[in-house]
């Protein structure tokens, strides 16, 4: 193990997460990697993989090369956060998890610096998804009224296989993006696309909207 990374590991977190996550034969293999500062509250619990290798969640990543952590990340589990392969989580990013509330990722995810998702109710994360700077959230803190009706505080997010989430992009409660599909930058999303395909659309603007089918980001 290289000098430089003994030396940016947060041990105690690593320790506390891979512990939660399965025990001392977790923290042995240390399938969950903390670089640099976290605040971490953790009454919640973390599913991974049985045969999760080392370093299968990465938390302040350096897949961004060209970011460095100027704050630093927040993990607040108190519900229950699963992980079904490779994550890799950009620097200063917050995920939070209320009490009875579902995170599902599956694998080989890279979220950008400064992401946040905000799950009180349940968020799907498939597997191939690469987001930059975005922000999720799954519930109103205010209780919307339309034409005298309140509609409901919660609603799940879900995000599709192979979805590329470009820079800021705002997914909101009721939100559905279908498999392979591209959100342009600065989207704000609120809606079910499905109804316009079954997958590969572009997705873009404020309100976003459906702008392109048959259309996918390769890497």
């Amino acid at each position: 193990m290289k000098l430089r990374t003994i030396l940016r590991t947060n041990w105690r977190a690593t320790i506390r997460l891979n512990y939660n996550a399965g025990g001392w034969k977790a923290v042995a293999r240390m399938p969950v990697k903390v670089y640099g500062p976290l605040k971490l509250s953790l009454q919640g619990k973390i599913v991974l993989p049985k045969d999760a290798t080392r370093n299968t969640v990465v938390i302040n990543s350096e897949h961004e090369d060209y970011t460095q952590a100027c704050g630093r990340a927040e993990l607040n589990i108190q519900g229950t956060w699963q992980v079904g392969g490779s994550l890799h989580v950009g620097p200063d990013t917050c995920i939070v998890i209320d009490e009875g509330a579902l995170l599902e990722m599956g694998a080989n995810i890279y979220l950008g610096r400064d992401t946040q998702i905000h799950c009180s109710h349940h968020v799907s994360i498939g597997n191939g998804v690469f987001a930059g700077e975005m922000y999720v959230c799954d519930s109103s803190v205010h209780q919307i009224v339309s034409s005298g009706k309140a509609k409901p505080k919660l609603g799940e997010v879900v995000i599709g296989e192979g979805v590329y989430l470009g820079f800021r992009t705002i997914l909101l409660k009721g939100t559905v993006i279908p498999p392979r599909s591209v959100v342009g930058s600065g989207a704000v999303c609120s809606s079910d696309y499905r109804e316009d395909g079954e997958e590969k659309l572009f997705i873009c603007g404020n309100p976003a909207m459906v702008k392109g089918k048959d259309v996918t980001a390769e890497f």
